[in-house]
């Protein structure tokens, strides 16, 4: 992994993506095929819990797989022919009912959901933490700003409810597209099972089965809009993370001080000016905002994808989304830390807000505060049923 990757992107989410959970996310694709082929007779039941104590990826050598992935034309060719010959007496039966792009595609769902648990887990974090300062700071008065420049008297606590209900939009908006594109994979080479005599609803709901995954309607190989909701719904989650780090980044000026970022030792930090202390958690998320418009708009360039079995799009999809979970870890992980931390100073929000001829915090901020926070406590029960 480069070393700007390592920096931007969190412990976790790089387990989830490294090259061997990669691997390791493929085989249990090849082991939940193995339990499928056995449910319609295509591979002996006694042989699958052999086949399955095989599919590890400790066994792989991963740099040659890499190798000889690139010269197949994909990594799944190699891996089945390593595979095969760790079970030389059950080769037949090894990838029996599957395609590369069955056990890519499945292997990315599998991955995805991992770290898609990741990214929501962080989000109510945010979410928690928003919620405290909405509560704790409804009748904190601040200078509202528009354009940048002094407006109207708001409260922080409305600030914090604003930044409440866009992360619980996301988090919603995530676990819809999350339930809509991560399902099961299997079409065979056009789509059709065509290796299957038998009934195929009985295979497909049997490898869903295995791996806990829904099982669509048709083979999804070349019908790609619902992964690319799902990261139109990532990117928009790390959007509200980079929104809120901006305000938190003009809130922590010098000359304003209206918040800090929690502090941590060798954090925030110059190399050239010791009395300078960074806003590094709030540049963590506007830098993972920044780059997710590129991210989908690859994965919405390979969405016209040709036929039963696209050439290249597909290929870029699979290289895009490890890069995409990786960058929007990072953004979130930063935000959350920052808004778990957050040091709020009424002072200096009182001292900016003299300013203004002395006014009273309209009624309407109570109301909008509560109705943020009923909404944030509406979703946490839909989320948790």
């Amino acid at each position: 992994m480069l070393l700007a990757e390592q920096i931007a992107s969190t412990p976790a989410m790089q387990r989830v993506f490294s090259a061997r959970a990669s691997v390791q996310a493929m085989l249990d694709v090849e082991a939940a095929l193995a339990v499928a082929g056995a449910a319609v007779g295509l591979v002996p039941a006694d042989r699958v819990k052999t086949i399955k104590a095989a599919c590890d990826a400790d066994g792989v050598d991963i740099n040659k797989l890499a190798h000889d992935g690139a010269v197949a034309g994909t990594v799944v060719i190699p891996l089945v022919a390593w595979l095969k010959a760790a079970l030389p007496e059950h080769a037949k039966y090894v990838h029996a009912g599957g395609t590369s792009q069955d056990i890519i595609d499945t292997g990315l769902v599998l991955q995805l959901r991992s770290g898609i648990a990741l990214l929501q887990a962080d989000l109510a974090t945010m979410a928690k933490a928003a919620a405290g300062l909405a509560h704790r700071h409804a009748k904190t008065p601040m200078l509202g700003r528009t354009l940048l420049q002094a407006a109207m008297p708001v409260a922080f606590g409305l600030k914090a409810a604003n930044w409440l209900v866009a992360i619980d939009d996301s988090r919603h908006a995530l676990a819809h597209a999350a339930r809509e594109a991560l399902v099961l994979q299997c079409g065979g080479a056009a789509g059709t099972l065509d290796v299957l005599q038998a009934d195929p609803i009985v295979f497909l709901n049997a490898f869903g089965a295995a791996l806990d995954l829904p099982v669509a309607v048709t083979p999804w190989h070349t019908r790609r809009a619902p992964l690319a909701r799902l990261a139109a719904a990532i990117a928009g989650a790390v959007g509200v993370a980079g929104k809120i780090g901006t305000d938190i980044a003009l809130m922590m000026q010098s000359e304003i001080a209206e918040v800090s970022e929690p502090a941590a030792p060798g954090r925030g930090g110059s190399s050239a000016m010791a009395h300078k202390r960074n806003p590094t958690l709030s540049i963590a998320a506007r830098a993972a905002a920044t780059r997710m418009p590129g991210f989908i708009a690859t994965l919405l360039a390979a969405a016209g994808q040709e036929h039963e079995r696209a050439a290249g799009a597909w290929q870029a999809e699979a290289a895009t989304w490890p890069a995409l979970m990786l960058c929007a870890s990072g953004g979130l992980a930063a935000m959350a830390e920052a808004l778990a931390g957050l040091e709020v100073f009424p002072e200096a929000m009182a001292k900016h807000l003299a300013l203004l001829p002395a006014q009273n915090l309209p009624p309407a901020i109570n109301e909008f505060i509560r109705r943020a926070l009923e909404n944030h406590e509406n979703l946490e029960h839909e989320l948790i049923t």
